[in-house]
């Protein structure tokens, strides 16, 4: 980066701070490659970067007024897209971790009967699953989760994640239907 694009964007984040957040798009055409390289280097998936990036001008904005003119704007705006991914997959992780009994609280009292009925047939059918198949289930339908995520979170091959995904989604059905046949 040139001794004038960090003037540039120095400046930038100064008039952010000032409340010209027009001036985020200044910074987005001077670090925005840089900003996307470095979020996908730490979340390893391109609509998660775009995510973190998003979110990191956010920070940004609203941190701007902390900014020290003296200092590295782009190790600024840097650290704080590290931050951001990094907090990124910090939830990730947490929502992965969490406990399969709190995975599918699908009853709601603002439901009609026929869907809360509905919903009661279909958490009593994923309490039947074992838990590496709920969690899947949980990664796949809630989490929205690709089958390489789900691999990656629950430390299996791809090919096994794939062979689980399918015996859950198996055994759910003939659940169902059990259920749905009493």
């Amino acid at each position: 980066m040139t001794d004038g694009d960090k003037q540039k964007l120095n400046n930038l984040i100064c008039s952010v701070a000032r409340g010209y957040a027009d001036c985020l798009d200044g910074i987005c055409s001077i670090a925005g490659n840089r900003m996307y390289a470095a979020a996908y280097a730490i979340v390893g998936d391109r609509a998660n970067a775009e995510d973190v990036v998003s979110d990191s001008f956010v920070k940004i904005a609203r941190f701007a007024k902390r900014y020290d003119a003296t200092g590295d704007p782009l190790g600024w705006i840097l650290k704080i897209v590290r931050n951001t991914a990094l907090d990124f997959l910090r939830k990730r992780k947490r929502r992965a971790e969490a406990s399969t009994e709190e995975f599918f609280s699908l009853t709601d009292d603002s439901y009609s009967p026929e869907k809360r009925e509905t919903a009661i047939v279909l958490e009593q059918a994923l309490k039947k699953l074992d838990d590496g198949e709920r969690r899947v289930i949980y990664y796949k339908y809630y989490l929205e989760m690709t089958v390489r995520e789900i691999a990656s979170a629950a430390r299996l091959s791809r090919s096994s994640a794939q062979r689980l995904i399918q015996r859950a989604e198996e055994n759910l059905k003939k659940l169902l239907k059990g259920e749905t046949n009493d």
